[in-house]
């Protein structure tokens, strides 16, 4: 699992067809955008969403996450941990959330952002990269 620390509105990009972005946080509710490619669906409380479909035939979802904060987009698994839940990195810093992907490893992740902050999980045995380990 790669783990990204993330500020309220930066954009991770998964691949060539998938971006998860932050939208707002209030409290421990966490409101995510995705857009993801048409063969993809997105699962969350392994209920299949019912997306907007964009111009291009992207999907477009839009939701709110309080006591669950996990998805899956087709073999992608996005987590999301705020300050002070039980995550070694989660209490470090009262504006950020931190997000883990879990995708193969052909997948590069990256994260529209000036103040990147990567770490890596303390079961993963890989060096930190821009890619992402399942």
């Amino acid at each position: 699992m790669l783990i990204l620390t993330c500020r309220v509105g930066e954009t991770i990009r998964i691949g060539n067809d998938l971006s998860v972005t932050l939208q707002d946080r209030c409290r421990g509710r966490v409101t995510v955008s995705v857009i993801g490619p048409v063969e993809a669906d997105l699962y969350f409380d392994n209920v299949c969403m019912r997306p907007s479909v964009l111009p291009s035939g992207a999907r477009s979802y839009l939701f709110s996450m309080l006591a669950i904060r996990r998805f899956r987009v087709g073999e992608i698994e996005i987590r999301v941990w705020l300050p002070g839940d039980a995550v070694s990195l989660a209490a470090e810093c009262d504006e950020h959330l931190h997000v883990g992907v879990i995708a193969p490893k052909s997948l590069q992740v990256s994260c529209e952002s000036k103040s990147q902050d990567v770490r890596q999980a303390a079961d993963s045995t890989h060096a930190l990269s821009g890619l992402v380990w399942a």
